[in-house]
């Protein structure tokens, strides 16, 4: 008779598990190079629907969002990776207390052109969201929340 415990079955489930968690703990132990700075960045909801509404875009970014549900004030740090994994950047955003502010993907990479993914250690209490900007057209794209660590995925960030 096997155990609940030592079926295959738990052990693959345990093994995928792990596999998943290795690239956000290995973010968190410092894979981002430490003499990369790191730029703080504030814009608010103002600077957003400025955004938004531009009518004269001529090139494609990512506007990166977290809203902060709450009580107190919070330090968002983002990492941005290329397609060939390679850290592109990173900022620090702070959040108010019930509040919102964004970044761009042109922060992360320091206006030059990259398509690849931000990893942010947003906390438990902060929610992410993502806009694709283009010329003619706004496009939400998607982000995902890994709950017990606090971090947020964008699994598809560009500019250029």
């Amino acid at each position: 008779m096997i155990s609940g415990m030592n079926s295959l079955g738990t052990k693959s489930i345990l093994t995928l598990l792990m596999g998943l968690m290795l690239p956000i703990s290995a973010w968190a132990q410092g894979i981002v190079p430490v003499d990369m700075e790191e730029l703080d960045i504030v814009r608010d909801a103002t600077d957003l629907r400025g955004e938004l509404d531009r009518p004269d875009r001529d090139s494609v970014n990512t506007a990166l969002v977290f809203s902060n549900l709450g009580g107190e004030d919070a330090v968002v740090g983002c990492a941005a990776f290329d397609s060939d994994g390679t850290t592109v950047g990173r900022i620090l955003i702070r959040v108010p207390s019930r509040g919102l502010r964004f970044a761009l993907a042109s922060d992360l990479s320091r206006n030059l052109d990259f398509i690849g993914h931000v990893e942010c250690r947003t906390g438990l209490r902060v929610m992410g969201s993502a806009v694709l900007l283009a010329p003619s057209s706004l496009t939400d794209l998607s982000a995902r929340k890994v709950r017990r660590s606090g971090v947020t995925l964008f699994p598809v960030v560009a500019t250029y």
